[in-house]
């Protein structure tokens, strides 16, 4: 009776003295690649100059194009957009219950008085200039010489 009790109990002593033994166990030497640290330091580089050229929201003015509740007729407005205008971007909001349309991104007033004078002859003269934050990107800095 005692027997098989002893015997799981020393396999249970095994068992947790070769998991302690593995764990504590030196871990082996790895022989890197020396391209894999110039690649490291290429994507930091690459990382850095991408902070430079990032995207900031500053205040300036967008075209309000649409204000409806029915939202097939904003996705209309805003596929009619991108075809005319790809270069520029549209925003497509939901505020209860209105689907609202939003175009561009200008930095003065008089840059979306233009655009509004553009988009009048597509989209009628409904069209509201409105103050918001919008997307600039910044300039690229040139690379410090090594």
């Amino acid at each position: 009776m005692f027997r098989p009790l002893y015997f799981y109990l020393l396999t249970l002593v095994m068992a947790l003295g070769v998991s302690a033994h593995a764990q504590f166990a030196k871990s082996p030497y790895v022989k890197r690649d020396p391209r894999v640290d110039k690649l490291v330091d290429k994507q930091i580089e690459l990382n850095k100059q991408a902070l430079r050229i990032r995207t900031t929201l500053e205040p300036g003015f967008r075209i309000l194009v649409i204000s409806t509740n029915k939202r097939d007729l904003a996705i209309d407005a805003k596929s009619r957009l991108l075809k005319i205008y790809p270069d520029q971007k549209s925003y497509l909001f939901y505020q209860s219950p209105n689907f609202k349309l939003q175009f561009g991104n200008f930095k003065t007033m008089k840059d979306a008085e233009l655009m509004k004078k553009e988009l009048a002859l597509d989209f009628g003269e409904n069209l509201i200039i409105i103050p918001s934050q919008v997307e600039v990107k910044g300039e690229k800095q040139e690379a410090e010489n090594f």
